[in-house]
């Protein structure tokens, strides 16, 4: 066998390419720019110029016409894949797996080809609607369609008539075109339907106001001939062999990696980001404050690693951009992947901030990367801090001087696990007093990956997640585990909106420096729970929040949160106002009576443990 399975590209998209999988870009006689490592449709005889009705069936064409090497021919797409080797088994036509690592999926795909070498067809399990696939047309499509390809089929080749009606009549339909056949297969098929796609695409049906959608009706009617072709060839044929495998639709699932190659290191400045849904708004004013410092004479690749946001959503965050041709934001669905991981008591229900160690899986040939939280403003061109001198330092972040005052004083948390901060840090996590007063903050980070061995760090960091406990989660991971061999960024890159008061127990020249930078911050991190400006009224840099989220389109919808939070009914039904309130009447009490602070303390930790409303 040697076979040539034809993977369609319209768009840029996560690439999957082997000794048989061959991606091309389809409509490249009408794209803008040609997708970069993959080959286009439109040289020799071809249908580029009519991909915007034909859809991915331009790559078949081409396909069939021009590659005489190849004794099996096939076709998928950058979105859906053949399941040749069974990895997601459903009664279903297609499936929605969690993860698809591209790399593994090629890889089993070969071997099941060499396993398989005198399979005669490949073809996917029947999707069964709930009507009709002549209803199911009807109602989304032009039904003139079928009509008109039904009355040539009546002239040009009768034979296929009655499976054709049948296949319009019933309610199981070979869904997205795609398929492996021996040649003369493919052949026999593609001389029989481009026949008739082709009268269609050049009839006079009127079509003045079809949609993006329906204009892509070749491929669609595609569907009704393709199934009605091996309708009719396995009842001629059979002798076929056959084998039926499910669609893996990509839609929904994290695939690694995202990009290949070296595309994104040619200057541009590459920054990665993460949320969920509810921190959507505070993305979109991260986002706001980034494009409104950024050079228009550079590019940008702007990475947004979401947990299966709604593409309305996506596409109000990418309205941000549209105006600015210099700035590309691609967002990738991560889905859960860390759900189910240590969370401690003072943290959000949200695990997303471990997003950031797939970064090392979906951008493995990326050679520098800035990382940002979401709950930050910039005040500067990232550039800037893309820029920045690392030297062969594989990370560079801003020392979090909070951290520090374990070096100072005593810390205690509200997590009976971390009844002392130091401790934790000291034996839990084995920093020395030193690599402590270093503790950098992992909202800002510049990410060197030319520095490291990219795949390793990414599997090491991601097993450090698995099944342990890290009160600051990704945040001490990553100062456990690049220890020593990371550049201290200037403060001014990280600056917390935090009281001033609560740096007194800070060690002197850490405090001073953390300080001085709140006057000229080139990003403002809006980093401590109870300093969000979207839940208390008045933090400091509330107003440059604000005004960020104000050129946004979910301005509203946080200010709505916000008015709901602070109504007196919403606050007295929400557990973390009377948690709120136990707290402050337990430290008024504490310092009017200082004796009784060891007692109270005791009683809050008990309280933490055995009422849930509290956490």
């Amino acid at each position: 066998m040697k076979a040539s399975i034809y993977m369609a590209f319209h768009t840029p998209s996560p690439v999957v390419a082997s000794a048989s999988i061959i991606p091309i870009h389809v409509g490249r006689a009408v794209a803008d720019a040609p997708l970069d490592g993959m080959i286009g449709d439109e040289t020799g005889a071809t249908l580029s110029p009519y991909n915007g009705a034909y859809s991915e069936l331009t790559a078949l064409y081409w396909a069939w016409k021009n590659d005489t090497d190849a004794t099996h021919v096939g076709l998928m797409h950058y979105r859906r894949l053949l399941d040749f080797s069974g990895t997601h088994p459903s009664p279903a036509a297609e499936v929605w797996p969690e993860a698809v690592r591209l790399d593994d999926y090629a890889a089993a795909t070969e071997t099941w080809l060499q396993r398989n070498a005198e399979i005669d067809l490949v073809l996917p399990v029947a999707h069964r609607m709930p009507m009709t696939v002549d209803e199911n047309y009807a109602d989304q499509h032009d039904p003139r369609d079928l009509d008109f390809v039904e009355a040539r089929m009546a002239r040009v080749s009768p034979a296929y008539l009655e499976d054709f009606r049948a296949v319009r009549a019933g309610r199981e339909l070979l869904l997205a075109n795609v398929f492996l056949a021996r040649r003369e297969i493919v052949d026999g098929y593609c001389c029989w339907a481009f026949d008739l796609l082709e009268a269609l695409r050049t009839t006079d049906i009127p079509r003045p106001h079809v949609s993006p959608y329906n204009a892509r009706y070749l491929g669609f009617v595609a569907e009704r001939l393709f199934t009605t072709f091996m309708r009719k060839y396995l009842r001629d044929h059979p002798e076929t062999r056959v084998e039926r495998v499910n669609i893996l639709n990509l839609g929904r699932s994290l695939v690694v990696p995202f990009a290949r190659g070296a595309r994104f290191n040619d200057g541009a400045v590459n920054v990665a980001f993460t949320s969920d849904r509810p921190y959507l708004p505070q993305t979109a004013a991260m986002v706001a404050s980034l494009i409104e410092h950024a050079a228009p004479d550079r590019e940008y690749n702007l990475f947004y690693l979401h947990e299966n946001i709604g593409d309305r959503d996506l596409d109000l965050l990418r309205s941000l951009a549209v105006a600015h041709g210099n700035i590309t934001l691609h967002t990738i669905n991560v889905g859960t992947a860390f759900s189910r991981e240590y969370r401690a008591r003072h943290h959000t229900p949200s695990n997303a901030t471990y997003n950031r160690f797939l970064l090392f899986d979906l951008l493995p040939d990326v050679e520098r990367l800035v990382y940002l939280d979401v709950d930050l403003v910039l005040c500067g061109d990232v550039a800037e801090l893309f820029d920045t001198d690392m030297n062969d330092a594989p990370l560079a972040a801003v020392t979090d001087a909070l951290m520090t005052r374990v070096l100072a004083t005593r810390v205690r948390t509200r997590d009976p696990e971390v009844p002392d901060l130091y401790a934790y840090l000291s034996d839990d996590l084995g920093l020395s007093d030193d690599q402590i007063s270093r503790y950098f903050n992992a909202g800002v980070m510049v990410m060197n990956f030319a520095a490291m061995d990219v795949a390793k760090v990414g599997r090491e960091l991601r097993e450090m997640v698995a099944g342990n406990r890290y009160f600051f989660r990704d945040q001490d991971i990553l100062n456990v585990y690049f220890r020593d061999r990371f550049v201290t960024l200037p403060s001014r890159f990280n600056v917390h909106n935090s009281d001033r008061g609560a740096y007194d127990n800070v060690p002197v020249p850490i405090r001073n420096d953390a300080l001085a930078a709140k006057a000229d911050p080139f990003i403002v991190h809006f980093a401590a729970a109870h300093q969000k400006p979207w839940r208390e009224p008045d933090v400091e840099f509330a107003g440059l929040f604000w005004s960020t989220l104000a050129r946004t389109p979910f301005w509203f919808e946080v200010l709505e949160a916000t008015r709901r939070h602070r109504s007196l009914r919403a606050r007295l039904s929400r557990p973390d106002t009377w948690k709120h309130g136990v707290v402050i009447a337990g430290r008024r009490l504490g310092r009017r009576f200082p004796a009784l602070t060891p007692w109270l303390l005791r009683i809050y930790r008990w309280a933490l443990g055995r009422f849930h409303w509290i956490n």
